[in-house]
Parts: C-alpha cells; sequence; structure tokens
C-alpha cells in the first residue's frame, strides 16, 4: 500500500504550509524553502512501506532542506536516508563536506545531524529510508561518508539503485507477501552501500552476499538485450565465482540459462502484441531482446507458448499474450 502527497489540486495559498507539514512528519522539524511563486510550487511524493524501509518516489521544486544544530524532536526516530537521484542536480552537505549530486549518483545522509540540501532546479529522485539502529553500524562510520556523491557506476551500487527505483515505480503492485520478502534485503542493500563506500568489505560481504540473488536478478533484467549475458559475465560483475554464482541461483530453483530465455520470450512476446511495435519485423525483435537466430527464436516461442511468433502478432483471438505462460523446459543452454 503506498501512501501519495500531491499539491497540485490545492490552491496556491494553501501549497507552502502542506509542503512544509509533509517534510517535518517525514524528518522532524526543519527549514523548507520554496519558489516565492506560490503558482509555481510542485510537489508529488509517493511512498511505499517494506517493513521498517520506506521507499519514497520524489518529484519536487524545493529549493532548499536545512535541519540546524539544535535538538531534534523527542519524537523522532534517526534515519539513515539513501538519495537516489534521477534527474535534476542537488548539492548535499553534512559533516563538513560538500557533494554536488548528479542524476544517477547515490548519496547517504544521517537525518539527525545538522544538514542542508540545495535543489538546483526541479529534482526527480528516490529516497530510501530505514531507523539507523537498524543498520548496526557505528555512528563514526556514518560520519565518514554522507553527503559524498556516489556513481552508480559501480556495479552493486548501479544494482542496489536500479532495485530500489523498480520498488518506487512498482509500489502499487507488492502484495503483503511480497513486502514481507522485500524487507531483509532492502535493509542488507542498504548496509552494503554504506560499507562499500567507506572500502570495508569486511562489513560488506555478508549483506552482499545476502542479496546476490536479487542483485543478479535486477542486473539480468537491465542487460537482457545484451547478446553476451553469460554467467561468466554475470559473475564477474558480482565479483563471485560461476560456481558460487550457479550455487546461489539452484538454491533459489532458479536455472540461469532457463530463466534468462523465459525473460527475453517474455519481452519479445510483449513487444510482438504490442501495437507499438507493429512496424518492427520479427527478427528485429528478437535480435533487440539478444536472440542471435531469428529461427533459433521461433523454436524456442513455440515451445515456450505454444504458437509461432507470427500467429500471435497476427491473432488476438487465440493465444492472448496477456495469459500465455512458458512451457516448463529442462534445458540449461543460453538462448
Amino acid at each position: 500500500m503506498a501512501d501519495q502527497f500531491d499539491v497540485a489540486s490545492l490552491a496556491p495559498r494553501d501549497r507552502a504550509n502542506a509542503i512544509r507539514e509533509f517534510s517535518w512528519s517525514v524528518n522532524g522539524r526543519i527549514e523548507v524553502d520554496l519558489p516565492s511563486d506560490p503558482t509555481r510550487q510542485r510537489a508529488y511524493v509517493a511512498t511505499s512501506a517494506l517493513g521498517s524501509v520506506k521507499v519514497s518516489e520524489i518529484n519536487w521544486n524545493v529549493t532548499r532542506l536545512r535541519r540546524s544544530d539544535a535538538p531534534v524532536d523527542e519524537d523522532m526516530v534517526p534515519h539513515v536516508l539513501i538519495s537516489i537521484q534521477e534527474a535534476g542536480v542537488s548539492q548535499f552537505h553534512q559533516g563538513g563536506r560538500r557533494g554536488l549530486i548528479k542524476a544517477g549518483d547515490l548519496t547517504v545522509l544521517d537525518n539527525a545531524r545538522p544538514y542542508e540540501v540545495l535543489f538546483r532546479g526541479p529534482v526527480q529522485a528516490v529516497l530510501v529510508r530505514v531507523p539507523t539502529h537498524i543498520l548496526g553500524l557505528r555512528p563514526t562510520l556514518l560520519d565518514q561518508i554522507t553527503a559524498v556523491p556516489l556513481s552508480s557506476e559501480r556495479p552493486t551500487l548501479g544494482a542496489t539503485a536500479a532495485f530500489f527505483i523498480r520498488l518506487a515505480r512498482h509500489r502499487g503492485a507488492a502484495g503483503e507477501a511480497d513486502t514481507a520478502l522485500f524487507t531483509e534485503p532492502s535493509v542488507d542493500l542498504i548496509r552494503a552501500v554504506i560499507t562499500l563506500a567507506l572500502d570495508r568489505d569486511d562489513l560488506a560481504r555478508a549483506p552482499l552476499n545476502s542479496t546476490l540473488l536479487e542483485r543478479v536478478q535486477e542486473y539480468v533484467r537491465l542487460h537482457l538485450a545484451d547478446p553476451d549475458l553469460t554467467a561468466e559475465r554475470i559473475a564477474a560483475e558480482h565479483d563471485v565465482s560461476v560456481r558460487w554464482l550457479y550455487l546461489t541461483l539452484s538454491r533459489a530453483g532458479i536455472t540461469l540459462g532457463e530463466w534468462i530465455r523465459t525473460q527475453r520470450l517474455e519481452e519479445c512476446k510483449r513487444e510482438l502484441a504490442s501495437p507499438v511495435h507493429r512496424f518492427m519485423t520479427i527478427e528485429a525483435i528478437a535480435h533487440r531482446w539478444g536472440f542471435a537466430s531469428a529461427a533459433h527464436f521461433s523454436r524456442a516461442f513455440k515451445t515456450a507458448y505454444g504458437v509461432s511468433p507470427r500467429d500471435l502478432r497476427l491473432s488476438r483471438s487465440g493465444v492472448s499474450p496477456e495469459t500465455a505462460q512458458p512451457r516448463p523446459r529442462t534445458s540449461d543452454g543460453l538462448p
């Protein structure tokens, strides 16, 4: 269940107070600066809860947030914040550091200590919050990395950012069972971001191991179109051996080659059934999703869905693209 906050429907004169009160409800009483023209003030925040972890999609044009060195509210629970910047530019200040955060960067903030965030125009971001005590990390460790720009080009950080962005985008689709499953991996990934930024492999190894499955699955989804998506490449990107990769997947009942093939076929099926892609040839769609051979793709597609790609495209009254499910296979080869 997601909570949404949007000032678009409010009268301009009411927007500033609404935005400030919302910000205070999240992070205690802080200073919130906004564009001077009330008609230009924008704020949309959608938040979903994964147990103790909160994931928020944010689109707003707040100009500044600031917590002074005054005592925090007694009822405020200290949180660690992971900000994942998707669009816009921000400047984070904390612990004597100033970090310029651009699209694709992550940064860490401790909301119980003085900080300042300056926004250079509208910003789109995903904010992940977790109570500080749940991470089990010493405050002196957090003090070393807050407001530091962390690039998502680093595989582990990139996979973590993609994981939380996906959760934010699909917040309405997650049921209670899914939410429960995501809680522990989410905490481990937040801990991994912090410990990796500290270059403390001894602290990062345990959470990295426990979230390997989620990170591998997210990496594969992001690179389905790459024809060279091999076990060797995936293992290297996640700093594990091929043997350990296969073992981790097998414990979850996943056969790597079959799982990749199924994901690729699902994307091809979706595009074949979509009028948006009606002018693309079947071969082009197959190549787009990592199939090197059109003939091999056609055979795999018919084996999986019981209908050829051509027949699926031509007939809307036969096998439904929305309900057709792949048939089980025993092959372990990659497509």
